[in-house]
């Protein structure tokens, strides 16, 4: 079926202005931009009176229900698949750092369970966050589960995730970590830096090696100093490497988030690392959680993930770190994208990609999402 999306303003990250017109979707693509009203007589018109129309949001970092043991991966991925919600159409289903044998055990689960993924937002793979990390910027990681890197190991990982890993982040400070920077790279995965303590020199050497981005900015690392800049000093200074942020407004102070924004400028992402834990559940690894604000906390009140969502990032992008409104959405969907190497077929409103597509109202609320050319949320999903 051939649909027009009519009366829009089109969002599309790579313009320079937001501008009029419409969408022809077919066959799950986008086949053509028209002019608003476009004499179209063998699609449905499907009016947008003049709503925002961006490509569907891109969540490289989401943990969700995924890590806990109570959610079961069935019912974590039907609530995944809900994000639709929020205008997040694909997302990196995002570990953390288990055993050796556990963590074979779920990338086996979640593979098997993202090929059965429902309707709604897709899994795009698998982004690995641990074991590989340095133990005093753990975060909230279980700790029992941080270990140097063994290659023996990495290769029973990558072969028990059977292609679905996009992106790993590990700190490049770990004996190893440069060979393991490397071999990613071969493979077309993301070597990202975080959860580290390294110095810029010992950042700097796992660039050299291939890394190409920093796993949430200024969060579980060392200190930025002037004299030591360490790696948020490298982040923000090496034109190689994007950084996504937890624009949440408690990880990141909004300030920081504003200096950031400038000094990534196109370099920036916008992440959720969003957790939905059941109540009591403490199977994440670092026992019970409490919801404060945005965030989720530990026991001790260290922060533990977001309770963010994509829309709201977007808008925190905006009044926060005061970007305009395409630079924000290139933050939630283009950026993403490339990082991920799909650009071709999301992130963007070209000619051709995927339509997957989010209407948003005046105000940034999400008013429709539509997935492979079909609308999964909105008034007339209700």
């Amino acid at each position: 079926m051939r649909c027009l999306l009519d009366d829009a303003i089109l969002l599309d990250p790579e313009a320079l202005t937001p501008e009029p017109g419409s969408l022809l979707i077919e066959d799950g693509r986008i086949r053509a931009r028209l002019p608003v009203g476009a004499d179209t007589p063998d699609a449905r018109r499907h009016g947008l009176s003049g709503r925002m129309l961006a490509p569907g949001f891109l969540d490289v970092h989401y943990h969700g229900g995924l890590v806990f043991d109570a959610r079961g991966l069935d019912d974590a991925m039907r609530e995944a698949a809900s994000l639709v919600t929020h205008g997040t159409t694909g997302y990196l289903a995002t570990t953390v750092a288990w055993g050796p044998a556990e963590l074979v055990g779920r990338l086996e689960g979640l593979v098997a369970a993202q090929a059965e993924a429902p309707p709604g937002a897709q899994p795009l793979g698998v982004h690995l966050e641990g074991p590989w990390i340095h133990p005093d910027a753990a975060g909230a990681q279980p700790r029992a589960g941080i270990r140097p890197y063994a290659e023996s190991e990495a290769e029973t990982i990558l072969a028990a995730a059977a292609g679905s890993i996009r992106m790993v982040t590990l700190a490049p400070e770990l004996e190893g970590a440069t060979r393991l920077v490397e071999r990613l790279a071969q493979r077309g995965v993301v070597a990202a830096l975080g959860h580290s303590r390294a110095s810029a020199e010992q950042a700097l050497e796992g660039v050299e090696a291939g890394a190409r981005h920093v796993t949430h900015l200024f969060n579980a690392m060392g200190d930025f100093h002037h004299r030591e800049p360490g790696l948020a000093g490298v982040a923000l200074g090496d034109s190689r490497l994007s950084a996504d942020l937890i624009c949440d407004g408690v990880h990141v102070h909004p300030l920081t988030l504003a200096f950031a924004a400038r000094a990534l400028a196109e370099r920036l992402l916008a992440i959720t690392d969003q957790l939905a834990p059941p109540p009591g559940d403490t199977s994440f690894g670092s026992g019970a959680l409490y919801a404060a604000d945005a965030a989720w906390r530990t026991e001790s009140g260290a922060l533990a993930g977001s309770r963010l969502h994509m829309d709201e990032a977007l808008r925190n992008l905006e009044g926060y770190a005061g970007l305009s409104i395409l630079e924000a959405v290139a933050a939630c969907t283009l950026r993403p994208a490339r990082l991920m190497g799909v650009e071709g077929e999301r992130g963007s409103l070209r000619v051709g990609a995927r339509a997957d597509l989010v209407v948003l109202d005046p105000d940034r609320t999400v008013h429709e999402t539509w997935v492979g050319g079909r609308c999964l949320f909105g008034p007339s999903t209700h």
